[in-house]
């Protein structure tokens, strides 16, 4: 099932960058942001409720190890707007692998707020894209399966990030509502992808905030990660 409405489908690029700047995002997010997220924005944020750009920061990597995925491999990345007339946020963190990849069903993806938020029931989503080639279209597969449920976010891992017969690329839209539960909230999210392309079993792996941590012991250098910690600037 396309998640994307008849009218995300026929509306323009153009109508969207427009939308998105009456939502007050900086022309430079705009520009950097693919056609993919700006539908699925418009299509879960935009074209339903009016909203508010929150400005989005990154805090240095927590750790660095032999482990690590560089980021000149797997991106990771936030865009949240503010609900007007609601203690809420819309939530859409994203990865894409800028190198091809061949997932063996064991790969991993979770992200998660902190207590101050919770997420609403019913109002998640995501999108899992591909293209064998850097210059080709991205084409939309099966969404991911949701493993992993608590009150702040969401985990993925398994076959439906990907098990393609060759290494390609891939990248994955994930969109939830948040209610802001305090009156001084912790404004930050943190992501975590791992790369499992190890033989055997898989292993489980979680993220949570509070403070953040994901635990990962590799049993080889087959098994790579990456994170981040994401402030929320409102």
């Amino acid at each position: 099932v396309n998640v994307f409405a008849d009218e995300s489908n026929t509306v323009s690029i153009e109508v969207i960058d427009n939308l998105l700047r009456d939502a007050n995002t900086p022309e430079n997010e705009i520009q950097d942001m693919d056609d993919e997220l700006k539908k699925y924005i418009y299509e879960n944020s935009l074209s339903q409720k009016e909203v508010e750009y929150i400005d989005v920061t990154k805090e240095q990597n927590m750790t660095k190890s032999q482990s690590e995925i560089p980021e000149s491999d797997l991106k990771l990345s936030v865009t949240a707007f503010k609900v007007s007339g609601k203690e809420q946020i819309d939530i859409y963190t994203s990865y894409e692998w800028l190198v091809p990849v061949k997932p063996k069903g064991k790969d991993y993806f979770g992200y998660s707020t902190h207590d101050s938020f919770s997420a609403v029931s019913g109002e998640r989503s995501n999108l899992i894209w591909s293209k064998v080639n850097k210059n080709d279209s991205w084409s939309e597969k099966s969404p991911a399966t949701y493993t992993g449920t608590s009150m702040y976010g969401y985990q993925h891992s398994g076959s439906s990030l990907g098990t393609p017969d060759f290494p390609i690329y891939i990248k994955g839209n994930f969109y939830y509502k948040a209610d802001i539960d305090s009156s001084s909230p912790v404004k930050k999210i943190v992501l975590a992808y791992v790369h499992d392309t190890s033989f055997g079993s898989g292993t489980s792996y979680s993220v949570g905030y509070g403070p953040f941590s994901i635990s990962v012991t590799p049993s080889s250098d087959n098994v790579k990660y990456r994170n981040g910690i994401f402030n929320l600037n409102y």
